[in-house]
Order: C-alpha cells, then structure tokens, then sequence
C-alpha cells in the first residue's frame, strides 16, 4: 500500500563545501573517512564557534523520510550535530546515551519532493564524528548495517551540554526546567522538572505519531497539598487536544488513582494501584490496534479497548500544587504484527 522501501545515504566524507572546524578526517575503526569535529574547538549550541560542512542528495519521490545517522559521542557534552534540510531550520541529531562506540541514532523526520535537496550539517558539540546520513522512507526500518542501533522514534534524556532537546518542546503554562540536582537526577545528568500552584502543561507535538509505547520515568517529592495531579498526555494533536493519564496522588504516598480519559474529557477507565512517592516510577503507555495498554512500575498491565486509532505526540501535565521530575523519555513504534497478536 505504501510502495517500496528505499533508503539515499550520504557518504559524509564528500562534501560540496566545508567550513572549519569541521573536517574530513579518517575516523572509522577501520580507516575509514568520515566527518570530524576535533575536541576543544568551540561548541555551537553556544555560539562560540562556526563551522559547517555542506552535501547535496536527490529524492526519488515525494513522501516523508526518517534521518539516521551513523556516529561516534564520546560523552554527554559531545554527543549531536545540527542537521539543516535545505531552507528549513536546523535540527539536533542526536543527544542519545550511547558513547565511546559507533552506531547508528534515528534524528528528525521531514517531507521531502522528487528533487536534489541540500544537507547542512553545523557544529552543536565539538569532539564528535559521522560517516554517513540516510534518509530512508520506511518508519519501521533501520539501515542495514552492523552496529549498535538507538531506534527510537523520539528520545529524550534532558542529557548533554545544552540541556537536550528541551528547546524543542512548547512551555503552555506553569515553571519548566532542565537540571542537575544529583538527588533527583534518574539515570544520567539532567531531569525534566515542572512546577504548580494550579497547572502546569508542556508538550511536544507531533501528528504523525501513531501505534507508539510511551516509556517514562516519573518521580514526585512529598506533596505540600492533597490535590496534587501528574497527567502523562498522548496523541495530543495540540494543546487543546489530548489523552491522558492522569494520576491522582495521596499525601500518604503509597496507592494513586488513575484515570485514562478521551480528548474530550470523557473518562475511558479509572482504577487504583500502588504508586511510590519521592522514588522513581516508571511509567507504559502502549497503543495498540483497539487497545491502550498502561503499566505502572512494576503493577500489572491494565489493558483498555478503545474502537479507533490514536495519533499523535505527547506532553506533561500538572495540576494543583506539585512538583514532579521526568526523565529517559522513550518513544518506541509497536510493529504491525505485534499489535495484530492483541
């Protein structure tokens, strides 16, 4: 229904231009040429440095394309790349937790016409280096090569010098942060922090999203008050309009009522479950063929039918007085067979 399968890639070390401090150096395990941006040369998310290298690829029709890249991070402050397609604004590749290895990490999406288009890649973190971009067409795929894969559709970890990709995501209402409290921080460096007198909402949108597990980790310090609310929002195709699973804290801190309600605020499911307090929690979201499948921490999975597809991205959303921390967002596609086994 959707046509062939196909991938363009971009051998990195051809370009058409090249600025310093990128370079054409040998950077692959075996000899192996590729893009270099050499340690202690500046780093572009903060404007202390230039630097770009340009390339040109053709498109062999019109459709929407899934960027891959092929790299080496050597740490969380050098660990992306800024990736421009044609006159449209540049992007992060990048800010995975995978370092000191070459593999290859899933970027941004776009839509593309038959045509030659022009690539930009720019200096984000020094100390880094690629070998190859692909545009491929298949949401599903990843390329043929070997090698570690980060084949999530969407991650975030709020890890690296620039705070992750937070500038990507729409601050509706209340205090949103980025920060290294060493208490709070889940995995590794930064957490997502938000703040609420009475609300507090951010998200990050996306229309095409669709058969996704949302995978998460939630922590909430002592409540100040007994109102406090935490929604984990998906298929939220804008502000106004959103799923959510929300959960309703107790100041004792030890069983939460959660809700699953519709974009219209119809409630599709309610129950309770165990929910520690001031201790991460991890939280599964997964939509699949007629169902919405929710798994808190280690509680068993509750499975809800719903008669319609979900599409779209998600958000966080607070309410009440309540201070809550997220962390290590993974967005992962479900396959089609896998929903069909449901």
């Amino acid at each position: 229904e959707t046509g062939p399968e196909f991938s363009v890639s971009i051998d990195l070390a051809r370009p058409i231009a090249i600025q310093w401090p990128c370079e054409i150096s040998i950077v692959g395990d075996a000899g192996e040429k590729g893009l270099r941006i050499a340690p202690k040369v500046g780093r572009g998310w903060r404007d202390e440095v230039g630097g770009q290298a340009d390339y040109r690829f053709f498109i062999p029709q019109d459709g929407r394309y899934h960027i891959w890249a092929y790299s080496l991070w050597f740490d969380e402050c050098a660990n992306a790349v800024f990736a421009k397609i044609d006159d449209q604004d540049k992007a992060i590749v990048g800010n995975d937790p995978i370092y000191n290895q070459w593999h290859w990490v899933r970027g941004f999406d776009v839509n593309l016409k038959k045509g030659t288009h022009r690539l930009e890649l720019s200096n984000h973190s020094d100390h880094i280096a690629l070998q190859k971009i692909v545009f491929s067409n298949s949401a599903s795929g990843e390329p043929q090569q070997t090698g570690l894969v980060f084949s999530d559709i969407f991650y975030d970890g709020f890890d690296g010098c620039d705070q992750g990709n937070f500038a990507s995501w729409q601050q509706v209402s209340g205090s949103w942060r980025v920060q290294n409290p060493d208490s709070e921080t889940c995995l590794v460096e930064n957490a997502l922090t938000g703040q609420s007198q009475d609300k507090a909402f951010i998200t990050y949108e996306n229309r095409d999203w669709q058969d996704y597990s949302l995978d998460i980790s939630v922590k909430v310090p002592p409540l100040d008050s007994a109102d406090g609310a935490v929604g984990i929002c998906f298929g939220l195709t804008d502000p106004n309009t959103f799923y959510q699973l929300k959960i309703q804290l107790v100041r004792s801190g030890k069983i939460a009522k959660v809700s699953v309600i519709d974009t219209d605020l119809t409630m599709i499911s309610e129950f309770q479950q165990p929910f520690e307090i001031d201790q991460w929690q991890r939280i599964q979201i997964a939509l699949k063929a007629g169902h919405i499948q929710i798994r808190l921490a280690d509680n068993d999975p509750v499975q809800i039918e719903i008669n319609h597809t979900i599409t779209g991205g998600i958000g966080f959303l607070l309410e009440g007085e309540i201070t809550a921390y997220f962390d290590n967002i993974h967005l992962r596609k479900i396959a089609q067979k896998e929903s069909q086994e449901l």
